[in-house]
């Protein structure tokens, strides 16, 4: 009988917590114990009911220790075509987190076509589940006054948003909704890939625009804030003003926006506004902003360091609790007590050298081993001649040539290549970081662990070798009172920030439990 197969994953690190993932008579629940592997469901013609009926629902459910239903989303799935009929998780733009006053959920939904261009042919479903006590987690693994606090900062471990800035076609929208096909031959030598389609009529083109730069560009599904929440701490902001075909016709204001290639996303002024209202309602957290132009087309003016330096003052001289200042690299070998008494929590470097995982040949994959094996090459020796040290756990299957075609022409909001390999990469990434990441790179560098869709997975991760790196078996260990009081007054200032994105997506709030959604070397090693 016709029947379509849905592979599924799921990452929880608070207790007692359980994701139930269910298809016609069918079920499979899902535990901490159950972290990092994959199961296989099928919605199966012969159980669901009717004659000719062949749409069965696939839903997954979060449940929270007393047995409330947390959070919950569905897609009706053609069993037959394999098409989706309908459902919560139709396109990216439906991905956005919940927030409860407990747990962060996160999650994301590929809609797989018949094995093309070797993508799977089973639809892919990931639910991630870790604490709110994540905003505060320098705070909770370094305290005021600890011995801990007096390492470098360095010694951090941080989870970084890839492409952070792409996490809305806000902006994207409104400059493609105004583009014409006069206007296509121009796109079609910048926008990455496009070349690859001269068959494909501009006019045609034109209407495609939007999801295929959903499928190939937006890598993360959430604002800002909530990525902080999660705990990430390290991010890329790639800043250019708008294309000057763009400019001509966009109603956009022609800032300094993030860039892939030429496509605008987050406005840096925003960016900025947010890590400084969580940096000022979180006096134990401080963030790494690196600027770069990788790939921004020369046709998008970049800022000068002094426009750089302006929008870093103008930032932090809006935060109202403490003082708040931005520090170069420097700041990586200053001990963390140091940054936080001085104020210097946001630290920014433009253009630093890296020691990255990334190459295009590796990373170009739809499977992990490629990837390993970069993380296998990397040493303690590679890292001493740069900063910041960078494992990157996504792959960028867009740029295999057949996979982008594929994803063009078949291009909807639910068929991004980026969500097809994220549970299953994720599954063999993250636990080869866990177990090898620090015996190999041992130098006294910032650790950083990038990834799309940034989940509770990884940033648990970034904790959890900062503990290690720390010389914090648990948390428990910690006794600092000025800690307890700094985590205390993070937890206050965090829940005016991520209150607007609770309050804005409550589902049914007369429903018990229910979710509210959403550069010289620094010598030596470590002991």
């Amino acid at each position: 009988m016709p029947s379509k197969g849905i592979t599924v994953y799921s990452y929880i690190s608070v207790e007692g917590y359980v994701v139930e993932f269910t298809v016609p008579k069918n079920a499979v629940r899902n535990t901490a114990t159950d972290n990092f592997t994959s199961k296989d469901l099928q919605v199966d013609s012969s159980n669901i009911q009717g004659f000719s009926h062949y749409t069965g629902r696939f839903e997954w459910k979060a449940f929270d220790s007393d047995g409330n239903i947390v959070g919950s989303k569905y897609n009706d799935i053609n069993s037959l075509t394999g098409n989706l009929e309908g459902g919560s998780m139709t396109s990216t733009a439906e991905f956005a987190p919940i927030v409860t006053d407990a747990v962060i959920i996160t999650f994301g939904f590929y809609d797989a076509g018949h094995g093309e261009a070797g993508l799977t042919d089973h639809d892919q479903c990931y639910v991630t589940i870790c604490s709110t006590s994540n905003k505060a987690w320098m705070g909770a693994v370094a305290p005021p006054g600890s011995s801990q606090a007096q390492h470098p900062f360095s010694r951090f471990v941080l989870a970084a948003p890839h492409d952070n800035g792409m996490n809305s076609m806000q902006q994207a929208d409104a400059v493609l909704s105004s583009v014409n096909s006069d206007m296509v031959a121009e796109l079609r030598k910048l926008v990455p890939g496009l070349h690859h389609f001269p068959h494909i009529p501009d006019e045609a083109l034109v209407h495609m625009l939007p999801n295929i730069v959903y499928g190939v560009s937006i890598t993360q599904k959430k604002q800002v804030p909530v990525m902080l929440a999660l705990g990430a701490r390290y991010f890329e902001f790639r800043p250019a003003e708008l294309l000057p075909a763009f400019q001509k016709v966009s109603k956009l204001p022609n800032k300094f926006y993030f860039q892939h290639a030429c496509i605008p996303g987050l406005a840096f002024d925003e960016f900025l506004d947010s890590q400084v209202q969580f940096l000022d309602a979180n006096p134990t957290e401080i963030v790494t902003v690196h600027i770069r132009y990788d790939n921004i087309v020369k046709e998008c003016k970049k800022p000068t360091e002094e426009e750089i330096h302006q929008a870093l003052n103008s930032a932090c001289a809006t935060a109202q609790n403490a003082k708040l200042t931005w520090g170069h690299r420097e700041c990586f070998s200053k001990p963390i007590d140091t940054l936080r008494s001085t104020g210097q929590r946001l630290i920014v470097v433009i253009m630093a050298e890296k020691y990255d995982s990334w190459t295009a040949a590796a990373y170009a994959t739809l499977k992990a081993d490629p990837i390993l094996a970069r993380f296998e090459s990397m040493n303690t020796a590679g890292q001493e001649s740069t900063d910041i040290t960078v494992l990157q756990c996504q792959a960028t299957s867009q740029s295999i040539k057949e996979v982008l075609l594929y994803s063009v022409v078949s291009a909807h909001a639910a068929s991004s290549c980026l969500t097809s390999t994220k549970g299953m990469l994720d599954m063999q990434t993250l636990p080869w970081i866990k177990a090898n990441a620090l015996d190999r790179l041992q130098a006294e560098k910032t650790i950083v662990l990038m990834n799309d869709f940034i989940d509770g997975a990884t940033t648990d991760t970034s904790i959890e070798l900062s503990r290690r790196r720390l010389g914090v078996e648990s948390l428990s260990e910690i006794s600092s009172a000025d800690g307890q009081d700094a985590a205390s007054r993070d937890t206050q200032g965090q829940e005016s920030l991520v209150r607007p994105f609770q309050e804005a997506s409550v589902e049914d709030k007369d429903e018990k439990a229910t979710p509210i959604e959403d550069s010289a070397p620094m010598p030596g090693r470590f002991e």
